[in-house]
């Protein structure tokens, strides 16, 4: 709630002149009185909404605040909701209105000062009542947009994780996989370095054995083997005879 009083009458005059010219006569709001009396004391017997026609208090009126003629006394804002108190110089009259935004709902005229501040004491208790729906209206319109940007950016906020699980999901599927791969790979090159250790060993122990029969030279047995030994002669009771003959020649 704004309250101002006894602000210069230019700038209330200013916004409502300025509102005239916006809206024309014919869209204001109005509840007409005689010229010297206001309008009921009974706060009940405000309207709910603007009327279709501005009468002719309310011409008369906003006519005095085109022309700069009234001098703003008293001013309280409640929401879209105005109440105002107005002094004519020139006839000694007050004038009290009630309006929403650029629509004048209410207005009365007195000469009694008194009553003028009685009058407008019940423009701004209504005020309170008739911009209470419109203040609840503001917050929870702004309550709401408050929501619906939370809900846009949790929303948004849960796509991002969604994809981010998916990717890494997908970096560790294809991880996995890599490594399946490697770990087949591995087993692979794993039997083969076995079966070339094996062929490796045998080849080894092979030419180990080769290098110990090259350093060991020839073996004598495996010769006597293969060579047949002389046969000795049996011996008889008697001895041999020579068959060799010697004579004796004479030489002459």
């Amino acid at each position: 709630m704004r309250i101002r009083t006894k602000q210069p009458a230019i700038r209330i005059l200013s916004m409502t002149i300025g509102m005239l010219i916006g809206m024309g006569l014919s869209t204001g709001a109005y509840a007409d009185s005689a010229a010297t009396t206001p309008q009921s004391d009974n706060p009940a017997a405000l309207p709910s909404s603007a009327p279709a026609q501005a009468p002719a208090l309310t011409q008369h009126v906003l006519s005095l605040i085109k022309t700069h003629a009234l001098v703003e006394l008293r001013t309280i804002y409640n929401g879209p909701f105005a109440a105002a108190m107005f002094f004519n110089p020139q006839t000694l009259n007050y004038s009290v209105v009630l309006l929403k935004h650029h629509d004048f709902w209410w207005v009365g005229e007195t000469a009694d000062g008194h009553k003028a501040e009685q009058l407008y004491t019940k423009l701004a208790t209504q005020t309170i009542r008739l911009a209470a729906p419109d203040l609840a209206k503001i917050q929870l319109d702004a309550r709401i947009a408050v929501a619906k940007r939370s809900l846009a950016a949790q929303r948004k906020r849960e796509e991002e994780l969604a994809q981010q699980i998916s990717a890494q999901q997908k970096i560790v599927q294809a991880g996995t996989a890599a490594q399946g791969q490697l770990l087949q790979e591995a087993e692979a090159l794993d039997a083969q370095r076995k079966s070339l250790e094996e062929q490796l060993s045998s080849t080894n122990s092979a030419i180990a054995g080769l290098q110990s029969k090259a350093q060991a030279g020839p073996s004598m047995e495996s010769f006597d083997n293969q060579v047949t030994p002389l046969q000795t002669p049996t011996s008889s009771s008697s001895p041999h005879k020579s068959r060799i003959q010697i004579r004796a020649t004479a030489h002459p």
